[in-house]
């Protein structure tokens, strides 16, 4: 504790209570006022990403991005050879599942408040296509790769608790796949009439973890941040609550439009997230380290990762369900045609 000791000093800050909250983060209790300290993972190259999330929730009074103390040197943290500390209030948050229309809210304010309109060359453009025709290849290279997997599986007498899962999910997956290629066809459709692209300040690593309910909703942690097309934040938050939840894919769905009020996506965006969530190489990958026996998991947990990795496609075929229903002027079906 004394070297936390030694960085609350350079925020003239005098602990009467430390406590290691997390690996990385310290609850510290002063006389008048309470802080969390981090032990971050910044460095020379993210830094200055770092720093300009905070100049820019200065300039847009961002007040849902938590504020970091100035150090008795004036800069935003503190460091102890190579590693790199920041100060911040506590904030007691509360249940976070029952606040998804404030996230989506928040996220949509700050995306619209930062967002910038880039202007794409054709080089860009054809750059792009030849990109998203590669990763199409990938895609059905995967889906290859599945259909011999359930082949093998299926050849042996008795199969392990694994393959039976493979196999029991194998016509959700394969759905993921046939959507996924209809997806990537419009996309490319609509590709060469894109002439601009919104980007925007991007968290990096919205999760759960990262989102605290006070006074008001505050995203913490910008390590990550960078920026980028809004669809990044939000494919991120939309995986990491269906990986972790399975009854809070009603209400992601339900409370979407609370985001598009804040920062309305195009329909070429709308199109590349529902991409993004149906994306089946995480699912494919821990088949892999199955049959190659590469993984470290035991059974069970090699089960509970695909049963949730299974349940981010689900969401992802809804949400493209969905997408289609409430915004797309043409459907998927008759798109296909054009």
């Amino acid at each position: 504790m004394e070297n936390v000791r030694g960085i609350l000093e350079a925020f003239r800050v005098y602990p009467v209570e430390i406590e290691k909250y997390t690996d990385r983060v310290y609850y510290v209790k002063s006389n008048n006022q309470t802080f969390a300290l981090k032990k971050s993972i910044l460095n020379n190259d993210t830094l200055p990403f770092w720093h300009d999330v905070y100049r820019v929730a200065q300039a847009e009074n961002l007040q849902h991005i938590i504020p970091v103390y100035i150090n008795h040197r004036g800069d935003l943290y503190a460091g102890n050879g190579n590693e790199v500390y920041y100060l911040t209030p506590w904030i007691e948050s509360h249940h976070r599942s029952l606040f998804i229309d404030k996230v989506y809210q928040t996220l949509g304010y700050i995306h619209a408040k930062t967002r910038k309109i880039h202007t794409l060359t054709e080089s860009s453009r054809e750059q792009s296509r030849e990109s998203f025709l590669i990763y199409q290849k990938q895609i059905y290279d995967l889906r290859k790769a599945l259909l011999g997997h359930v082949e093998l599986f299926e050849s042996r007498h008795f199969m392990s608790p694994v393959e039976l899962l493979v196999c029991t999910q194998c016509r959700d997956i394969l759905k993921a796949f046939f959507l996924m290629d209809r997806r990537l066809e419009q996309y490319l459709e609509y590709q060469s009439d894109i002439s601009e692209w919104q980007v925007c300040l991007c968290h990096g690593n919205l999760s759960g973890s990262h989102i605290l309910h006070g006074e008001r909703t505050f995203f913490i942690n910008w390590e990550r941040s960078k920026y980028d097309n809004p669809i990044i934040d939000l494919s991120h938050f939309l995986k990491d609550r269906t990986l972790h939840y399975d009854n809070e894919g009603e209400s992601l769905l339900s409370k979407f439009n609370n985001y598009m009020d804040e920062n309305k996506l195009l329909i070429h965006e709308l199109i590349l997230l529902c991409i993004y969530l149906m994306d089946p190489s995480q699912y494919l990958q821990a088949i892999e380290r199955y049959v190659n026996d590469s993984s470290e998991d035991s059974t069970i947990n090699q089960v509970i990762q695909l049963q949730r990795l299974h349940r981010q496609l689900l969401f992802g075929i809804r949400f493209s369900e969905f997408i289609e229903a409430e915004y797309e002027m043409v459907s998927l079906d008759e798109s296909s045609e054009i």
